[in-house]
């Protein structure tokens, strides 16, 4: 688990080098405007929009400076994420891999053709905390919950970057986007931005 922290990797090439404490994800309150990427604060919203985004800051870009890819494959692991990987196959409690809170693969279109590079997506639970994730170059995104996070069910989620904002169509009951049954590209279209 070492070198792992919200939303980013650290090389196993460079062991003294940590790309960032919160870096590419951060818990926000809504409520503060604190959506800078660098500092969780209370996470919770004041209730008055039900939206995944409500009392979020503006959109700031926060993309992690190494990608799950790059770390999996420096770390030998086996599995290269992406469309079609359910990232928490392995990263549940009790997997093989440290925990994730939500993870997926966006793209900029719908067919999962072109990667979306530093887009926020936000999950928003019915108590009012909401967590954010910023994608890496190849799309892919991850959570990696602090002590007590969790996501409230149901949950709503929703991305963006500066020039546009897509919230997801009913609400979030798991937290694995790239699962069989959810945005597979079979059953729903994959996640996208716009």
């Amino acid at each position: 688990m070492e070198g792992l922290t919200r939303g980013q990797f650290k090389d196993a090439g460079s062991d003294s080098q940590i790309l960032g404490l919160d870096s590419g994800s951060n818990k926000d309150s809504g409520g503060t405007g604190n959506d800078s990427g660098t500092t969780p604060d209370s996470g919770t919203d004041s209730g008055v929009s039900t939206g995944a985004f409500a009392g979020a800051g503006a959109f700031a870009s926060n993309k992690p400076a190494t990608t799950a890819v790059t770390y999996h494959t420096n770390n030998n692991v086996g599995v290269t994420p992406g469309k079609d990987v359910d990232c928490l196959s392995c990263h549940k409690m009790g997997g093989s891999a440290p925990q994730f809170l939500f993870a997926g693969t966006i793209f900029q279109d719908n067919m999962g053709n072109t990667p979306a590079v530093d887009k926020e997506i936000r999950v928003r639970g019915n108590d009012g905390k909401a967590y954010s994730a910023h994608s890496d170059n190849d799309g892919n995104f991850w959570y990696v919950p602090g002590m007590n996070e969790a996501i409230a069910f149901p949950a709503q989620a929703g991305a963006r970057d500066a020039a546009n904002t897509s919230l997801m169509n009913g609400t979030l009951s798991a937290s694995s986007c790239n699962a069989g049954g959810c945005h597979d590209g079979n059953t729903q279209a994959y996640v996208h931005l716009p």
